[in-house]
């Protein structure tokens, strides 16, 4: 996307009045910048769309009841679909009129239920125009990551708005259409790949550590002992193509302690860095990550400043920054970048499905 006149219009694909990802993660940004106006909001009828607008002072911002009527309607320039109240399955027919539509569009992860329908989408923004460098450890030997989701919904209990979260495989969904494993899997080994290059073999065991989960709707149980069909541990290694060796274990539920979440070592060959913190989901981020370097020759271990954050909540720092390079015309991700994902993904259920016999991916 290249730098736009200001304000970018945005309408938003999947606002609550009720809470969730959209107003904890979004509006903090982009109720606070003068890069960005909302001007529409796009749920399932009109009347859930007025309640938003109201509950969150979008005085300015009108409500669509499908995608088509948003786009046309001239008043947009950048579609977003925020993640987990609209689920990833309906994705695809939401965002797919928008690219139809030549507007500039921006999915959290995942882009869609499956590799294909990914495909697809990444073709046609195409078609619609879209658009360890200190060398201080040495060359990069191995990546090791360890971590726990953090999240109930991956545990023994789960959310009665995220049920879709214990299948295995999603009704209407051609293929593996797990949720949870997908988005944390998906958006940790994102970070991987920009860093180390991108994963061209991988061998996994997964497994359903808790066969039955809890039913909860906030504080309250509502039911007990039901089945869980999904893949809460996954155990994955293979290399990437630049070379490096990489291992990544990821278990479901609560962390032994709160705080330790994450431990990721990156080897190289003249030191090693180690970064720490309460969550393996680096795109939600954690008040207490760390990032420390050792020297091998001296022993000495130093601990590196972060980058300055943006005055938002946490939830909102990510996508915050993410808001800020798309009107400033810095890098992005694209869809294409999101297809290899996918790709990983497939390969990652295929080798579990195989006994874990490694898969070769597109260099």
């Amino acid at each position: 996307m290249a730098p736009s006149k200001s304000p970018i219009r945005v309408g938003l694909i999947g606002l609550s009045a009720g809470g969730g990802w959209a107003p904890a993660a979004h509006l903090p940004y982009l109720q606070n910048s003068s890069k960005y106006t909302i001007t529409a909001v796009c749920n399932s009828s009109l009347e859930s769309g007025r309640k938003a607008l109201e509950q969150y002072n979008l005085d300015s911002a009108k409500p669509y009841d499908s995608v088509e009527s948003m786009c046309d309607s001239d008043t947009v320039d950048l579609v977003v679909c925020v993640c987990v109240v609209v689920v990833v399955f309906s994705h695809y027919k939401l965002v797919k009129p928008a690219l139809e539509r030549g507007k500039d569009v921006y999915v959290e992860w995942p882009l869609c239920a499956t590799t294909a329908e990914s495909k697809e989408l990444a073709d046609l923004a195409r078609e619609r125009g879209e658009v360890l460098e200190s060398g201080r450890i040495g060359r990069v030997l191995g990546s090791h990551i360890v971590g726990s989701s953090l999240s109930g919904e991956t545990g023994n209990r789960a959310d009665r708005r995220y049920l879709y979260f214990k299948e295995r495989h999603a009704e209407g969904v051609e293929g593996n259409g797990q949720v949870a494993l997908s988005i944390y899997t998906g958006h940790t080994m994102d970070f991987v790949a920009s860093l180390l290059g991108q994963p061209v073999k991988v061998a996994a065991q997964l497994q359903t550590t808790w066969p039955y989960v809890d039913i909860v709707d906030g504080d309250k149980e509502v039911e007990r002992g039901v089945r869980k069909t999904a893949d809460d541990y996954a155990s994955l290694q293979g290399v990437t193509d630049t070379g490096v060796k990489y291992t990544y274990v990821l278990r479901g539920g609560d962390s032994f302690e709160p705080g330790d979440g994450l431990v990721w070592d990156i080897i190289g060959e003249k030191g090693q860095i180690r970064v720490t913190g309460a969550s393996i989901m680096f795109n939600i981020g954690a008040d207490n990550y760390e990032i420390r370097v050792k020297d091998y020759e001296t022993g000495v271990i130093e601990t590196v400043p972060l980058h300055e954050n943006l005055p938002l909540p946490l939830f909102a720092q990510n996508v915050g920054m993410v808001y800020e390079r798309l009107a400033d015309g810095g890098f992005v991700p694209a869809f294409e970048d999101v297809v290899r994902r996918h790709e990983f993904l497939d390969a990652m259920f295929t080798s579990n499905e195989d006994g874990g016999a490694v898969q070769k991916l597109r260099t």
